[in-house]
């Protein structure tokens, strides 16, 4: 099983079994949404100077999101989260040693994060009875991106996938209305910096088999909305 996965399971585990928790003071979270990457160059550490380049269109994919959480004040919720962002679709102009090749430059992006988020109520803080329950959040963690292999549109040229992670961060703005007394549907807004996404350096051309000085990098930053589920206990 994968660990990020199998560690929320885990942490769901502890909370909901541990009696210094009140178990009406923590909720389940299940939910979709859309992830929409922001335009990012990517530089290809070739062995040429300047080093080739990617102009990466802005690209959606389906992201999905699973988390519990516990309300630790009147007003301030915490959440431990994880992402998952699908199948993000990276492609753009490729620009071979400082020119344009007239050629495009493709891989495909999964991103899967998981994050400590801090939530305020806003409704409570300001001590005032709303239809809608606004919310403020922001968190981090950990994002881990699995990066398929890199190829340009007629040309023999490959780089070949890898796996890479770092630090990640996001930003929220949502909602919650409450359909019964246990279960309340959330909306929301995030802006996600996920880090740097990176190939491996083993490469391929006509002549044969390569390392590159560096991967093929690039930043993942992301606009999501989400619709979910909040389930308390």
């Amino acid at each position: 099983m994968n660990k990020l996965p199998l560690s929320l399971l885990t942490a769901i585990a502890i909370v909901t079994a541990n009696p210094a928790f009140a178990v009406n003071d923590i909720y389940l979270k299940a939910g979709i949404g859309w992830a929409h990457s922001k335009e990012q160059t990517a530089t290809i550490g070739d062995l040429a100077d300047p080093p080739d380049r990617v102009a990466f269109d802005a690209s959606g994919s389906l992201a999905y999101q699973l988390g519990i959480g516990y309300r630790l004040t009147d007003w301030l919720d915490t959440e431990l989260s994880l992402n998952h962002i699908g199948g993000l679709d990276l492609s753009g102009t490729y620009e071979d040693d400082g020119s344009p090749s007239g050629e495009v430059g493709r891989t495909e992006l999964d991103t899967t994060a998981i994050m400590v988020l801090g939530l305020v109520d806003l409704a409570a803080v300001l001590d005032t009875s709303w239809p809608l329950d606004p919310y403020v959040g922001v968190g981090a963690g950990y994002a881990r991106h699995d990066m398929g292999r890199f190829t340009i549109t007629n040309d023999s040229a490959r780089i070949d996938s890898n796996t890479s992670g770092g630090f990640a961060w996001k930003a929220l703005l949502g909602a919650t209305y409450p359909i019964s007394e246990q279960l309340s549907l959330d909306v929301s807004y995030a802006y996600a910096d996920y880090g740097e996404a990176e190939s491996s350096i083993n490469a391929s051309e006509r002549d044969g088999d390569l390392q590159l000085n560096f991967p093929l990098n690039t930043d993942i930053r992301t606009h999501e909305l989400s619709l979910s589920l909040r389930y308390r206990l």
